[in-house]
């Protein structure tokens, strides 16, 4: 609560990948429904895709839960677990913001 949009996706990658970003620019939205084990119920996650420029790798994920994983943009459009996350990258290499 009270985390701007911004601040909160900082956040998220430091906390998921361990990497700093730049020049985040917001791509776009979707909503999907997913059940969350952690809690033993369904519910609808919004989801909003941001594009940026990694600057440098500061550690390890501070979740260590996480395990980064990178790969070329054709190959996640292909390749990624949630359909909105490959149907948003497949949108962004048509329209020429990601290198294939």
């Amino acid at each position: 609560p009270g985390e701007s949009p911004i601040v909160a996706l900082h956040r998220e990658v430091m906390e998921e990948t361990g990497w700093k970003i730049a020049e985040p620019r917001r791509f776009d939205a979707f909503q999907r429904f997913v059940f969350m084990p952690e809690y033993g119920y369904w519910a609808r996650k919004s989801q909003t895709i941001y594009i940026a420029r990694t600057v440098f790798r500061i550690g390890p994920p501070t979740e260590g839960w996480h395990v980064p994983l990178w790969m070329k943009p054709a190959d996640a459009a292909r390749e990624l677990s949630v359909e909105g996350d490959r149907i948003m990258v497949a949108s962004a290499l048509h329209q020429g913001l990601l290198a294939p």
